[in-house]
């Protein structure tokens, strides 16, 4: 059973979880919104969802035979459980699509509800799960944003969910999110780079190279603080969202690694694992932000 679980690699999960509550902590600041039975359904959805990802991605990468080929590290390379038989790819399937079907199912009871807003998200994250690995990772430079967005969907679908809105606050949590993640998928590329060029992906680093390709890893980051920034000033977002921007020392501590060692993948590893750690406590602390930011409006009251 533990084996069979890792195959949705656990241990990403988390990701799935603080979107979800840095978009429950925006529709409460904008909206005083919160629909306890749709947080504990949306993020139950949330999960299987990343779960599905996980699993699907390791069933075609084995099929591929890019699994018997990467170089394992906790942050990329993916897993050997189905390389080394521990799992079969059957199983692999079947626990990718059980867990896709509970979050449709999950999402058809929201589609009750929220139809036309949904509806495009849904759809959109539907084919980016089945077809990423086989198909769509094929198509230049649609990784990363396939990646991003489809978790930048997350948080604005969570957000719907408790507002029935699409308005500039929960943008503000969509744009963040979306480059934060598509910024995961993109360092985790360096050390697959040659493996994925011969499997026939044509991600960004693929097709600019790893020394041109590592620049747009700080100039992403660099996105990602000023659109919070900008979020502020237009105010879809409280001033105290401004703790986000506390994770500016890991971003750089990340981005130097990167840029001296793109192309050393042992040595990337370090820059891989601070960058997990970055996206996941800038979300946190946006939400944070966020509660701060409803404990200055009472407070004002």
């Amino acid at each position: 059973m533990g084996a069979t679980v890792a195959v949705t690699r656990p241990n990403f999960l988390p990701l799935a979880v603080v979107i979800v509550l840095a978009a429950l902590a925006g529709a409460f600041y904008a909206h005083a919104a919160f629909n306890a039975v749709n947080a504990v359904l949306v993020l139950i959805a949330s999960v299987l969802l990343h779960a599905s990802v996980n699993a699907y991605n390791n069933f075609f990468d084995y099929g591929s035979g890019i699994d018997s080929k990467t170089m394992k590290t906790p942050f990329s390379g993916g897993v050997d459980l189905l390389v080394t038989g521990k799992v079969k790819p059957r199983t692999t399937f079947l626990v990718a699509t059980v867990c896709l079907l509970v979050a449709t199912l999950i999402g058809i009871y929201f589609l009750s509800q929220y139809l036309m807003l949904l509806l495009p998200l849904m759809i959109y994250g539907a084919v980016a799960i089945v077809a990423y690995s086989p198909v769509l990772a094929r198509i230049p430079a649609v990784s990363e944003i396939l990646a991003g967005t489809g978790f930048g969907f997350i948080g604005l679908g969570t957000y719907i969910t408790q507002t029935g809105l699409i308005d500039a606050t929960g943008i503000s949590i969509l744009v963040p999110v979306t480059i934060l993640v598509a910024l995961l998928l993109f360092l985790n590329e360096f050390p697959d780079t040659a493996i994925d060029k011969g499997a026939g992906r044509r991600h960004l680093v693929v097709l600019l190279g790893k020394g041109k390709a590592v620049w747009m890893y700080p100039a992403g980051l660099l996105a990602t603080y000023l659109s919070i920034l900008i979020s502020i000033l237009i105010g879809a977002a409280p001033p105290t969202a401004l703790i986000a921007l506390a994770t500016s020392p890991l971003a750089y501590k990340a981005s130097r690694i990167a840029l001296s060692n793109y192309d050393n993948s042992p040595q990337l590893v370090p820059a891989l694992g601070t960058n997990v750690v970055l996206i996941l406590t800038t979300i946190v602390l946006l939400a944070v932000g966020f509660v701060a930011g409803v404990v200055l409006k009472t407070v004002r009251f």
